[in-house]
């Protein structure tokens, strides 16, 4: 089953399925079949492996959910899904990396809308403190910075290491979302914990 998952060939899931194929066997990994369908885009297997119960919020060894999958790739398809499946919008990996901060530290601007849409948090944090605005400004994907602050997302909240969202995009060089960081009132004096 997780391999015809992996392929996108519906009906041999379609068939599997119907067999008593065991919907939420993992690989070594953790992987289950509506994982990395999630993650392949594989809408249709998504479909089936839903319909037929697969457990939506299933995560791999790290934690990482279907959910985190199809925000990581940008498969909305997928994502609207398993959200309308139940998905639980907010469930940390690992690491506390959270659907929306995967898909702000991969520009996913789509996903990013999709999720806030979905009452996801806009700053729950990762163990190391960073969240999706930080993420965001660090990785110069203006969209998300802006969809974040638009959804009221805390513009001050610094990481780990007192490294706000603003110091971020500067420490990057990301002026654009400076910018509009500073255009939306971020304190530009905030010092970090070493000063």
């Amino acid at each position: 089953l997780y391999i015809a998952c992996q392929e996108g060939h519906v009906e041999c899931v379609r068939l599997l399925l119907e067999g008593s194929a065991a919907r939420n066997q993992a690989d070594e990994e953790g992987t289950t079949p509506l994982y990395i369908a999630c993650e392949k885009g594989n809408l249709e297997c998504v479909r089936l492996l839903l319909e037929a119960g697969a457990a939506v919020d299933q995560a791999d060894d790290e934690g990482t959910t279907p959910l985190s999958a199809a925000s990581l790739t940008g498969e909305i398809s997928c994502a609207r899904l398993l959200l309308e499946a139940g998905a639980a919008v907010n469930q940390a990996d690992a690491d506390g990396r959270t659907p929306m901060l995967v898909a702000c530290q991969e520009g996913q601007i789509a996903i990013t809308r999709l999720l806030l849409e979905a009452s996801a948090a806009t700053d729950q944090a990762s163990d190391d403190g960073a969240t999706p605005l930080y993420i965001a400004c660090q990785n110069g994907h203006l969209e998300c910075v802006r969809l974040l602050l638009e959804a009221g997302a805390a513009i001050n909240q610094a990481e780990g290491d007192g490294i706000t969202p603003l110091s971020a995009a500067c420490i990057y060089g990301h002026a654009e979302c400076a910018r509009l960081l500073l255009r939306s009132s971020a304190a530009i004096n905030q010092a970090t914990n070493s000063g």
